[in-house]
């Protein structure tokens, strides 16, 4: 088993300690960016706490095998996690390798637990109802109480952070423990959850639609931005329309998006590549930026630092 504390100032960093999570993480916020990741991995369960202080947008798939839960600690925005917000009363879903799109607000503070998802359905099998396995299989968040959240937290995070911290060793016998408190964790979740009403999610699940796919559509064009009006007349929607569902969802105008995911696959491209292979011209023309000096301003900007600054391997 595994406990560690870690902080770090990129975000893709950030995202590649995860272990298990196949993701990528933008950062949209501008400035230097500074986060702190607390996990805990074993052979069949992982926690991990993660709190980053600029806006972020998430994207990748989640653990093989894995049924994961997750739940927001901040006040104020909440993260948006598949088209759903994930505020003070729900707990997004993710199962076994699904992808997934995470918007997370300036300063998200994020808990999130999984577990062995085959051991689980057999425990679930005599324990939920036939409606509430239904809901373990298909949705995308569950509804709970305030009241049956703290009571999760009081049970998990009191072990969780004397891990972190090294108070408690980490041997088997404190691995199967924790395992056990986890698969009753879940099940008082499943027993105790309510569907969320659909009035209340179905404005932030169209507007993180239009988002993903103005996504999708951008980095497939990766030479040329779309101009609004491009993506408006693919997607079928008013500007006034995307230029609010950026706004709920991203906090920022559409352009301005999309042109940020672009500039973090430049400092990915430059974090993970050496200067003698590959020169900072080239990694910014490889995304459509062919001006060196605008980009340069817009990196720095964005980062914090100038792309000659920025550490390559």
């Amino acid at each position: 088993m595994l406990a560690e504390v870690r902080s770090f100032d990129d975000s893709q960093q950030h995202a590649g300690s995860i272990l298990g999570w196949n993701q990528v993480y933008d950062q949209l916020g501008r400035g230097h960016l500074s986060s702190e990741l607390q996990q805990v991995a074993a052979e069949r369960f992982q926690i991990f706490q993660e709190t980053l202080d600029k806006r972020v947008v998430q994207h990748g798939c989640a653990p093989r095998g894995r049924l994961c839960i997750a739940m927001s600690l901040g006040a104020g925005r909440f993260p948006v996690v598949q088209g759903y917000e994930a505020g003070p009363q729900s707990v997004p879903l993710l199962r076994d390798g699904e992808e997934f799109l995470l918007h997370a607000p300036e300063g998200m503070s994020f808990f999130a637990i999984n577990i062995d998802a085959e051991r689980f359905a057999r425990l679930a099998e005599v324990e939920l109802s036939r409606e509430q396995l239904g809901a373990l299989r298909t949705q995308p968040q569950m509804a709970v109480s305030r009241a049956v959240l703290e009571r999760v937290r009081s049970r998990i995070q009191p072990v969780f952070s004397a891990l972190v911290k090294g108070d408690i060793a980490l041997d088997r016998a404190c691995e199967a423990r924790l395992e056990e408190q986890l698969l009753e964790t879940f099940l008082d979740l499943f027993i105790h959850a309510r569907d969320t009403p659909r009035d209340r999610r179905g404005n932030v699940a169209v507007s993180a639609y239009l988002v993903r796919k103005c996504q999708e559509i951008a980095l497939a064009n990766t030479d040329e931005l779309p101009s609004i009006l491009a993506l408006c007349e693919q997607l079928r929607v008013s500007r006034r329309t995307l230029q609010s569902s950026f706004q709920l969802v991203a906090g920022m105008r559409p352009v301005e998006y999309l042109r940020t995911l672009r500039l973090n696959a430049v400092r990915r491209r430059l974090t993970s590549t050496p200067a003698s292979v590959l020169n900072v011209g080239e990694a910014a023309a490889e995304q459509g930026f062919y001006h060196l000096s605008h980009f340069s301003a817009r990196y720095r900007e964005l980062f914090g630092e100038c792309p000659s600054e920025t550490r390559r391997p």
